[in-house]
């Protein structure tokens, strides 16, 4: 007889729990800010460089960016935590740059999506919510009110009302292999970021790691260049 599956609320609470045991702060406490300087390619995109604490972020239409993001957002002490993402896998966060000793997954929600999330703010410095978990306005209303609560960063890869940022991608652009090259080098991705109630467009390079036969990709946010449309004569 096989033995039943953990139950999701259990494993987001037992992830929680050696976090705690790991870091000797108890969830009640309140995040304390990280100062740590570090390289940040991709800070022009958010304001203070980072995913923004105690509010919601939308990053839609790339793992890859997901990732790069979250790396850029964790601290030297800041647990990370995954849910409904049941195909991220751990190398590509790792060369995103996510110390993945700080790092917790709780794949499959099931139904108890929004009682998990809010266990997780509870102890997690940065939350990152995937396609799997359903929640409801309602639902969304109050993990927002938590994260501000518990100064955690709230990231979701689908629709949320009153996100602080949204980042949407519109297109991936890789090279590498052009030129005789064999291997995928550079990724940019053209993105549209919405804030403020304001939207604009950038140009993203992700940083990639180097390997004993590729170089280092030094990641850049820059914004993207207007585009003019070119007159023709008719007639």
């Amino acid at each position: 007889m096989t033995a039943p599956a953990p139950d999701a609320l259990e494993t987001a609470r037992a992830a929680l729990r050696r976090a705690e045991l790991r870091t000797g702060v108890q969830s009640v406490a309140q995040p304390v800010p990280d100062v740590e300087d570090r390289p940040r390619p991709l800070a022009a995109l958010l304001d203070g460089g980072t995913l923004p604490a105690g509010a919601v972020s939308v990053v839609a239409g790339s793992t890859s960016l997901l990732l790069a993001l979250a790396a850029m957002s964790q601290g030297s002490s800041d647990w990370v935590a995954f849910t409904g993402m049941p195909d991220l896998g751990l190398l590509a966060a790792a060369d995103a740059g996510l110390d993945l000793d700080r790092v917790a997954l709780v794949p499959q929600v099931r139904t108890e999506g929004a009682t998990v999330v809010a266990a997780l703010l509870d102890g997690f410095a940065l939350v990152v919510v995937g396609d799997a978990v359903a929640l409801t306005r309602a639902e969304q209303r109050r993990l927002l009110a938590r994260a501000r609560e518990r100064g955690a960063a709230l990231v979701t890869t689908t629709a949320w009302e009153q996100a602080a940022v949204r980042l949407e991608v519109a297109a991936h652009r890789w090279s590498g292999t052009d030129r005789g090259e064999r291997y995928l080098r550079r990724c940019e991705l053209d993105v549209a970021r919405t804030t403020r109630g304001a939207t604009d467009r950038w140009t993203l390079t992700l940083p990639t790691p180097g390997g004993a036969l590729v170089d280092p990709v030094q990641g850049q946010a820059r914004p993207a260049r207007a585009r003019r449309d070119t007159l023709r004569l008719v007639g």
